[in-house]
Order: C-alpha cells, then sequence, then structure tokens
C-alpha cells in the first residue's frame, strides 16, 4: 500500500524545513515584503526582543490589544507542536490551510524573482501578509536572533520590547551582556518607544544612551504590580513578562489597562512548553523549553517556589550549539533523578544521550548516575514511574 501523499500543509512544512538556514542582513527580507506589497505598511507594529519571555511577553501584549478592542496577531518563534503556532490572531493559531496558502504564495513570489529567502524571512514575511489581509490593527513581532540583522526589524516597529539579556547565541551577537544587548537594541528608531523589562544596570545604561542618541522614548517597567490579581496565578517569571506585554499594550493604546483587559492579557499570556503543566501517571509534569542557562534557572527557580521541597525528577535534552555545562550545573544542584534524552525535531542538532554521558557525566544531586533514553516519550515514562512511587514530580 502506497503511503499517502502528504497535504498542502505538510508539503508546505516539509519545504520551509528544507529552507532553514540562518542568514544575517536585510537585502531578501525587504525584497519580499517589497514583492508583497509592503504588508508591514498597513499595521502598527510592536517588536519584543530579548534572551527570555519574548513569546510569553508578546503574547500577553497582542492579548491585551485585542482585549481593548483592537484586532491584533502575533508572531512567534520557534513552534513546539505546529508551524501554525507561529502566526496567532486573537489568540489561536491560523488555520493549516491560511499557513499553507500563504506560506506557499511567499515562497513562490520568492522563487520566481530569485530570491534566496531563509525559513525565517519566509514566515515573517508571510505573517504580515495573513495580518494585512485580515484587515489587523496591530501586529506584535517576536524577533528570532538579536535585532540588528533579525528579519521582524523590516517591519519598524513603534515600540519595541527589550526583555532581558543574557548570554546566548554569543557566537552572532557578542561574548558579553554589553555586546549582546547592543545587538538588540539596535531596531529602537528615532521617534520610537523602548519599553524596557529589565533592570540588569549594564543593560539600562546602554538603553538610555540608546534612546538618548537616536531620539526614542523609554519607558522602564517599574513592576509595581508584583501583586497584581491578574497575574497571581502565573510563575514569578511569566508573570514578570506578562506584566511587561501589558505596559508595552499600554503604551500603544496611550491608556492604562482596565482590570478586565489586565485578566485577559494574563491568560493570553499562556503558551506550550512555557512552564505547561499536567498530571501524568499520578505525578505532576512540568514542561518548559527554556534552552539557556537564565531560563532554565527561572524555571527552576518557579518549580521550587510552587512545589515546594518535593521529590524532583528532571528530564533533560539539549541541542549541541547551547551552554550545556552551565544548564547541567543548574540541573545536578536541583534534581533528585535525572533522566537524559534527545529532544526530538531538532534537525540533527540535539546532543544524544550517550553523549551527553560520555562528555559530562551529570549527576543528580545524590550523586546518583543519569538514566538514558533515546525517546523523549520513554525518558518521560521512566520519570514519571519513579515520581509515582515517591509522590513527587518531574520536569
Amino acid at each position: 500500500m502506497r503511503p499517502a501523499a502528504p497535504t498542502a500543509y505538510e508539503a508546505v512544512c516539509e519545504e520551509l524545513d528544507r529552507r532553514r538556514r540562518i542568514a544575517l542582513g536585510f537585502e531578501r527580507i525587504e525584497a519580499l515584503i517589497s514583492l508583497l506589497g509592503d504588508p508591514h505598511r498597513a499595521l502598527r507594529v510592536a517588536q519584543v526582543v530579548g534572551t527570555n519571555g519574548k513569546g510569553t511577553t508578546a503574547s500577553a501584549l497582542a492579548a491585551a490589544l485585542e482585549a481593548a478592542g483592537h484586532p491584533a496577531g502575533a508572531f512567534l518563534s520557534p513552534h513546539v507542536l505546529s508551524y501554525t503556532e507561529r502566526v496567532m490572531v486573537g489568540g489561536v493559531p491560523v488555520s493549516e490551510g491560511e499557513f499553507a496558502s500563504a506560506m506557499a504564495g511567499v515562497m513562490e513570489v520568492a522563487d520566481c524573482h530569485g530570491v534566496p529567502a531563509t525559513q525565517f524571512e519566509i514566515l515573517t514575511a508571510g505573517a504580515l501578509e495573513i495580518f494585512r489581509d485580515r484587515g489587523l490593527r496591530f501586529a506584535v513581532l517576536e524577533a528570532g536572533l538579536g535585532a540588528r540583522h533579525d528579519a521582524t526589524t523590516a517591519a519598524p516597529a513603534e515600540v519595541v520590547v527589550l526583555t532581558n539579556v543574557g548570554l546566548d547565541h554569543a557566537e552572532y551577537l557578542g561574548g558579553t551582556v554589553e555586546e549582546i544587548a547592543a545587538e538588540k537594541l539596535a531596531s529602537v528608531r528615532p521617534g520610537s518607544t523602548l519599553v524596557l523589562g529589565t533592570d540588569d544596570g549594564r543593560v539600562v545604561r546602554l538603553a538610555r544612551e540608546t534612546c538618548e542618541r537616536v531620539g526614542a522614548s523609554l519607558v522602564e517597567l517599574t513592576d509595581d504590580r508584583v501583586g497584581d490579581s491578574a497575574t497571581a496565578d502565573l510563575p514569578t517569571h511569566l508573570a514578570r513578562n506578562a506584566r511587561l506585554g501589558m505596559r508595552a499594550a499600554e503604551v500603544l493604546l496611550g491608556r492604562p489597562l482596565a482590570e478586565e483587559e489586565r485578566g485577559l492579557a494574563a491568560r493570553g499570556a499562556r503558551l506550550p512548553a512555557r512552564f505547561e503543566e499536567f498530571e501524568v501517571g499520578g505525578a505532576r509534569v512540568v514542561v518548559d523549553g527554556g534552552h539557556n542557562p537564565e531560563g532554565l534557572a527561572a524555571t527552576l527557580s518557579a518549580v521550587r517556589a510552587r512545589f515546594g521541597g518535593r521529590r524532583l525528577t528532571v528530564v533533560f535534552g539539549a541541542l549541541q550549539d547551547k551552554d550545556v555545562v552551565s544548564m547541567l550545573r543548574a540541573v545536578e544542584e536541583q534534581a533528585d533523578g535525572l533522566v537524559l534524552t534527545r529532544p526530538r525535531g531538532s534537525g540533527g542538532r540535539a546532543v544524544g544521550p550517550e553523549e551527553l554521558v560520555r562528555r559530562y557525566d551529570p549527576r543528580d544531586r545524590a550523586g546518583g548516575s543519569a538514566a538514558v533514553f533515546e525517546s523523549p516519550s520513554d525518558a518521560l515514562e521512566a520519570a514519571v514511574g519513579r515520581r509515582a512511587a515517591k509522590t513527587g514530580w518531574c520536569w
């Protein structure tokens, strides 16, 4: 029996996978959106940049605008289960049919005009086209890599939101917080507003200098609503990101959000694999895609704050270009049990679990060796089995 032919959506996803690469510069994305009729010009654009928390911040921002009565789209990355998660309208992914039609059209335009656009550039252009064709007023764009050369910067933003700055993607952005911050602040333009979500003195200083130099306004998040009822159910780091998105929405709207609008924005800040909680086989499971030391530390802190001293088994997998040493060090300090696996869908970029053992020999905090499972589902099953017998939880 012949295998079923791929659907139009599946064929588009396969082609997008094939075009995945990192290429800096604006010549391709600018040519592409020009060929599409400059869809960003019909939209009011907000851009979210930073090391961690961009997706939650962008989602809360878009949800706040929606709650205030202004149709908004959010362009997010990466996706967890479906490419459609990258293009959100009204807080939900667009349909597979709409996604496939838009992205296939963008790729056809690129190919017909000899524009060698990357996967991310195609997705950015396609999202802007969808938002325009839907008649939306606002587009919230999550940057993919830095800002100076990121495709989302080709759509000039009236508000830029900087969540925080950590040492990630150093091979592209620089080896210090100051160097990376400068890359992420590069999309701030004359007349725009920067909404700053970090109190790191190094970043604050650079943000103030940048805004003064280019003629932009600066709004610093005071986070004086830590007891905010709207975000009370969110882990600490997600709550702060949600409040940052709401503050950016207030800048765009020119008024404070009402309490009901804040509540809707907080609910819209929830995304897959961002401190996503499940009950599996009697064990509490938290799924989180933290991929750098700062993100992992924030998640571990939130886990301890929510669940206290209950026993913890960590299921861990990582990509080759990440700071695996620092992440494993954080895990070893917290884990009562450790299970290593290989992330799926990584395009060959993942470190295998056996390789993690060979290179780093990670241990749990009692000195016990890590269990190894190639399949993430097998790894989770093993972790849940351990915890079910000990009334603990796993992450």
